[in-house]
């Protein structure tokens, strides 16, 4: 009997080194390492993701973080999606360990095949110096997809007793003020082909209250895998004051390598191209949809469809090939398939949508 591949939950583990030039307002330019490690756990109902990152320089932007956020698709509509998490933090404007930062989120998400929508709110605490402020905050956005084309405009409000941030951001508050208020306007645009990945942002921040700012902030984000399990990313440009995490203004310019452990994901090239399905008419109506994998026998290979709930489909072993067969009435379907959770990828003769996890699905229509 052929042997019956099914979805495996594979832990998806990344690690991060790098350089970073820092010039912040009211002090000499810095250098900065940084680490990070990336923690990815999907299960049938929810994705849980975790992360630590270490920034280490002689300003403010030395500081030790941990996030914990899921992801929960709702089981009642398709078209939904809740993500909520936590964040805490080490840091001080001098050197590390002399102040810290608490915060958390909630964000609803509601997603198309080509386009989304979200809102969500957060809130955060901050110790400095025996000093304690408290911010929160509400976004408001949408993106849409073209082929490999992404772009996202949003707006947020920040509400903020961190005076001690404003200062480091060289920024001026409004006497008398018990709290300052601020507005951001974003723009993203990012492109994405295969494993590599380029983006701008731009982002024009003004006071609502309690303090005196005008700023615009222009960001450039690359990504390019060269291998199975190394990729060099690097970024370059102005990043905000955020009162949430008590992060302050400052330009910065980045260089890492990642590297990613666990089962060996397919090669670069092959990710986009790992799949092929067609569809047998059949005489009562309906059809017959045969997906074909070719893959070695010992990847984790999934295939997951909207007609499945997102849950993976039994595969069958035929030569070196894994193959699903299943029947459908006539409708509008969408397909993915990914190996050892590398991307989600479409079938490489379908048209692609992409979905709002950096994947991909293809678009199945039987007449």
């Amino acid at each position: 009997m052929a042997p019956c591949a099914t979805a495996q939950s594979l832990p998806d583990v990344r690690i991060e080194a790098g350089y970073a030039r820092v010039e912040q307002e009211g002090f000499r330019p810095a250098d900065a390492a940084l680490f990070a490690l990336f923690w990815r756990k999907p299960t049938d109902r929810w994705t849980l993701f975790t992360s630590a990152n270490l920034t280490w320089a002689r300003d403010s932007l030395a500081a030790a973080q941990g996030v914990a956020a899921v992801a929960v698709p709702w089981r009642s509509n398709e078209h939904l999606r809740t993500d909520y998490g936590v964040a805490a933090a080490t840091f001080s404007l001098r050197s590390a360990g002399r102040g810290g930062n608490g915060s958390g989120f909630l964000r609803q998400h509601y997603v198309r095949d080509q386009w989304g929508a979200w809102f969500g709110a957060a809130a955060g605490v901050t110790q400095r110096d025996a000093r304690r402020s408290r911010s929160i905050a509400g976004d408001l956005g949408g993106w849409a997809r073209w082929r490999f084309l992404y772009a996202s405009a949003s707006v947020s409000r920040q509400n903020s007793s961190d005076w001690l941030l404003l200062l480091a951001s060289g920024q001026e508050g409004v006497p008398f003020a018990d709290t300052y208020e601020l507005e951001d306007w974003q723009l993203v645009a990012q492109a994405r082909r295969g494993p590599h990945e380029l983006s701008a942002s731009w982002t024009q921040r003004r006071s609502v209250s309690g303090a005196n700012v005008r700023v615009e902030a222009i960001a450039l984000n690359g990504e390019l895998q060269l291998s199975d399990r190394l990729a060099f990313l690097a970024s370059v440009g102005r990043q905000l004051s955020d009162p949430l995490r008590s992060l302050p203004q400052a330009d910065i310019a980045t260089a890492s390598f990642r590297v990613s452990f666990g089962p060996k994901p397919l090669p670069v090239m092959q990710r986009a191209t790992v799949a092929t399905a067609r569809v047998i008419p059949r005489a009562a109506g309906g059809g017959e949809l045969v997906v074909r994998v070719e893959a070695h026998d010992t990847l984790a290979v999934e295939v997951a469809a909207d007609f499945s709930g997102w849950k993976p489909l039994p595969m069958m072993r035929e030569g070196d090939e894994w193959v699903v067969r299943i029947t459908l009435a006539p409708g509008k379907y969408r397909i993915g398939v990914r190996a050892n959770l590398g991307p989600w990828r479409a079938p490489r003769n379908l048209a692609r949508v992409r979905d709002d996890f950096g994947g991909e699905s293809g678009l199945i229509v039987i007449p």
